[in-house]
Order: C-alpha cells, then structure tokens, then sequence
C-alpha cells in the first residue's frame, strides 16, 4: 500500500531587479512593431535573479523545513516554500501538521554577479571609516502594501531627512501631498542640511502607485553574541546598555562603569548569549536615562550571519494569531487554508551621468547631451555629458543627436563593468575615440 503525500505552495518571494525590469515610462522605442509592452514580456520571460544573487536557506532553516514538513524551491523570480498539505474537500488545502507557534525561515542572499553594485542603487559603502559589516534586511513584519496589494518585504521608502547624508541614485517619497506622493532621486551627494531641489530630480512621474524599492532603511549591521561597542564618542564614565527586540520590548539591560576614575569609558563588553538570534535594538543612555543617538544600533544579532556576510537576509514569519495580517501564510479564520502569499522584494537600477569623450569637439545638437566645457578649444569641449543622471538598463535606451550635416546619430549606452564616483557625482564613460577620463 502507497500514499502520495501533497504539496502545495505557502508562500513566495520575487526579487525583482529594474536594470532587467525597468518599467520606465519611454525607455523604448514604442512603435507598433515593437511596442514597450512585447519589449518588457520579452525581458520577463528571460529574467534570471540567479545570475546575480544565489539564495539560500540558513543551516537552522533546513533543519525548521524538515521537521515542519516544509520544501524551498529557487525560481527565476526568487524561490518559494510549499508545504506538505491536507485537502479540505473543495479544492483548499491546509498544512499536513499543525503550525501552531511562532517560528521564522530564514534566507541568506548572496552576490553572484560583482556588478550587482553598479547596476543597482544600493549603498557604495565606499567612506565607512570602520568597514562595518551591513546587510539589508527585509521581513513580513513590515506593512508595506501598495494599492495593488502588493507585499513588499523592505521598509517604507523615507521621507527627506535633513540629518541625513544622502548618497548620489538615492531615492526619497515627499508625502506632503498624501494624494500625489513624489519620488525624488538624488543626483549627486547632498546634506546633511535643508532639501535643495536643485540635488534631486523627479521620477516615475507617471507611475501609480509608487514602487517600493530597497533602500538604507533596510539596512543593518550584524553581530556576533559576544562583540563590543565603542561609547568614546559619551564622554561618560557610567553608562547603561539596553538592548530591546522587535516589538520594543527590553531583552537586556546591563550597566557599565570605567575601571579607572575620571576616564570614560572606551568600549563596552557586550555578551548576548541568553537571546535568541534576531533582529535588535540597541540603546546606550547615561545613569540618568539621557540617551546617546550617534550610539546607538539596529542589528541582526546571530554569529553565522555574521561570519557569512551576506548582501541579505530574508526573514519570513508565522504567526499562528493572524496578527501579520495580508503578509500571513493562512488563513487563521478558516481552517488554516493556504492563502499563498507573494511578497516582493525590488532594487532600482543605478542613474549615473553619461560621458561621451571624443576626440575632437563633436558638431552635434542633442536634447539629452550637451558639451562638458562649452568655450570652444577648451579641453573638455570634446566631452558630452548626459544632461541628467540617467538609470542604466540592460534593454538600453535612445541616446541621439543631430550632426551638423542634417544626419541623426544614436549613441550607445554605457556597459556596467565600471561607474567612476568623482566630486560627489557617479559617472558611466564611453570612448569614441578620445579614451576616458577624468576630464582635465
């Protein structure tokens, strides 16, 4: 006698990357034979997220998978779980074995493709005075649903911040007009300090809703379960630790006191064993309860994450009370049923300005180029530059110009081996027969 066990699919996670993806508004040629639409199909049925990030369950996942009768699946879009089921008689489903704690999977992404860096908008982490080790970190804990029901796994996309030093291709939301939201992207470095339009530029003008991308606001440091943390910066002697979880509630606190009188405390011995691995707070205050801002830390609190230092983590949650809402994997209400969600996980494709250098000044009118230096004979009158910060795409886009003769000529788009960050500004370079910079 044989039994044929089922399965069926608990949830999915598309990784959705723009320089593939793009659906910006006129970045092809939109003509009755090839029109934008057969374009971008043609880019979804060839899209491939393992050519540039491999995904994979943690060691404690495999084993959670196991036991709960649970199956990861890749795809081309990212990866799915399933689970062995029971029917219900009108063609639904609940899990085989009852899930009834809390519990989270957890999914290590890391970098096939070196290039991931320059196609997309994510941090260069190019400055970090120490090196820190950081990781985006996404989660169905999140409530990030647009109105087409969309389930992103990354934060909200920010709102300015005059504290905060943006890198050039970042992108912010103005949500002063809650009906007519805006999506700024930085053109070059900026802040801190008040918004100057003149640093920003609009995108997806047209787009309704919004998407929702990856961002700094998805970004962590890890930890190991025993490490310190520098506290110079208080000039305190006696200082008070407090690490709180995700909900905010207090895991630790531990109090600090210099070994030597009229010293401050240089660095605190942290040791969190008795926690769970996770996702943490941690707040440093003076005796009094003054908190320290600059010190204090979001982390992701786990010594194999630490050590494998992955782009990413994904971490999808359970909740048997139904409390994670649109983002639950059942239907708490009715039997358990398999609701499967999809969430959504999307990083933008990088903008850089486009250099042209040739080797003599072109005769040429352009909309999207103009001359780097337009006083004629000048050195870097042989330059063009993109008028804007332009996204890089693998489908490419129109670059043209008029020549001087009448004739129209297209230009070619940059390829993504290399970007040049230079004087707060991302470049991408082509040769047409004048080398690459940097210009004199």
């Amino acid at each position: 006698m044989s039994s044929l066990f089922q399965y069926r699919s608990l949830f999915q996670v598309n990784l959705l990357i723009d320089y593939y993806l793009s659906e910006e508004s006129g970045l092809f040629q939109d003509t009755p034979d090839n029109p934008m639409e057969t374009v971008l199909e043609q880019q979804r049925l060839k899209y491939d997220v393992s050519r540039d990030l491999d995904i994979r369950p943690t060691s404690e996942t495999i084993k959670s998978l196991k036991d709960k009768r649970l199956i990861f699946k890749r795809n081309k879009t990212g990866f799915f779980v399933s689970s062995q089921v029971s029917p219900l008689g009108d063609g639904t489903y609940n899990p085989f074995l009852t899930l009834n704690n809390t519990f989270s999977l957890r999914f290590e992404v890391q970098l096939n493709n070196p290039y991931f860096y320059n196609f997309t908008n994510i941090s260069l982490e190019g400055d970090l005075e120490n090196k820190d080790h950081y990781i985006y970190y996404f989660s169905n804990r999140v409530n990030n649903i647009d109105s087409n029901n969309r389930l992103y796994l990354s934060e909200p996309l920010p709102d300015f911040d005059s504290n905060y030093a943006y890198e050039a291709s970042e992108v912010i939301i103005d949500r002063s007009n809650p009906v007519a939201p805006i999506m700024r992207e930085a053109i070059e470095n900026n802040g801190p300090g008040v918004f100057n339009n003149a640093n920003w530029r609009d995108i997806f003008t047209d787009q309704d809703p919004l998407f929702q991308f990856a961002s700094n606001a998805d970004r962590i440091v890890t930890r190991p379960f025993i490490f310190k943390h520098k506290v110079l910066d208080a000039a305190q002697e006696n200082l008070v630790i407090t690490i709180r979880d995700f909900e905010g509630n207090i895991s630790k606190t531990t109090r600090f006191n210099s070994p030597e009188f009229g010293t401050p405390l240089r660095e605190c011995d942290l040791d969190l064993r008795v926690l769970n691995a996770g996702l943490y707070a941690l707040i440093v205050e003076d005796t009094i309860g003054t908190p320290f801002p600059d010190l204090s830390l979001k982390f992701y609190l786990d010594d194999t994450i630490h050590q494998n230092r992955p782009l990413a983590l994904i971490e999808c949650f359970h909740e048997p009370d139904g409390s994670l809402g649109a983002y639950r994997w059942l239907d708490n209400n009715n039997q358990d049923r398999l609701r499967f969600p999809e969430y959504v996980i999307r990083w933008k494709n990088r903008s850089t300005w486009w250099r042209y250098y040739f080797e003599s000044a072109p005769n040429l009118t352009s909309a999207v180029l103009e001359n780097l230096d337009p006083v004629v004979n000048a050195p870097n009158n042989r330059i063009l530059i993109s008028t804007t910060p332009l996204a890089l795409t693998q489908v490419g886009r129109e670059i043209s110009a008029n020549l001087g003769n009448g004739d129209l000529q297209l230009f070619p788009n940059p390829n993504i081996q290399m970007i040049y960050p230079e004087n707060g500004r991302i470049f991408s370079e082509l040769n047409m027969g004048g080398g690459i910079g940097p210009p004199e």
